[in-house]
């Protein structure tokens, strides 16, 4: 079977909006949708997701949260892949990694370079994640998204196409289909997970 790897933070998981710290359940994650739909034509949806990940930078709360201290391993683990679809940057906006949106499509790069580096044959999915709502300012304060973090996410769908073209890569904007859910401001509604994996679906076996 061809093995697709999705690669991301806590929507790839399927944390559930609110702040409740619930995660969806495998036929409502758009990972778990995703690999019902392929799963007849052969291919298998591996899900990497984690609560908190950026694409480089260290988080304090954990070191699992830096993706570039896990997707070597996450790639190993599961050779030979067929797909890597990566989904990261929202956490990346956090005021408190000081980058803007320039240093985080450069830790993106690095994630490409290591996918690369590994083989040269995986087919790299690069999604640009659905824009921050403004309201999670005021829902969640302490994990330190401001109006800045907003502004930068908006940004990242254009610096990851100018990305996806540099490196070769394909691109999937997310946020042209979904949208943050209002609860918190960052993560996606059941709806929208399943709208994304119908996407997504639609995107992989175009040909």
């Amino acid at each position: 079977m061809k093995k697709i790897l999705c690669f991301g933070d806590s929507n790839t998981y399927g944390y559930i909006p609110g702040g409740g710290g619930g995660r969806y359940d495998s036929d409502t994650r758009w990972t778990g949708i995703l690999s019902d739909k392929l799963f007849p034509f052969g291919y298998k949806v591996i899900e990497g997701g984690r609560n908190g990940r950026t694409t480089v930078f260290e988080d304090e709360r954990s070191a699992d949260r830096n993706g570039s201290n896990v997707l070597g391993a996450m790639l190993r683990e599961n050779d030979p892949l067929y797909m890597v679809i990566i989904m990261l940057g929202t956490n990346d906006c956090k005021r408190k990694f000081s980058a803007d949106a320039d240093m985080i499509t450069g830790g993106m790069e690095v994630l490409i370079s290591m996918i690369r580096a590994f083989s040269p044959d995986i087919r790299i999915l690069l999604v640009a994640p659905a824009e921050i709502n403004p309201v999670v300012i005021c829902q969640d304060p302490l994990e330190g998204f401001d109006e800045e973090s907003v502004e930068k996410s908006r940004q990242l769908k254009e610096k990851y196409r100018e990305l996806a073209r540099k490196t070769d890569c394909e691109l999937f904007c997310a946020g042209d289909i979904v949208k943050a859910d209002l609860a918190d401001g960052v993560h996606l509604s059941a709806e929208s997970h399943r709208t994304l994996a119908e996407g997504l679906y639609e995107y992989i076996t175009r040909d």
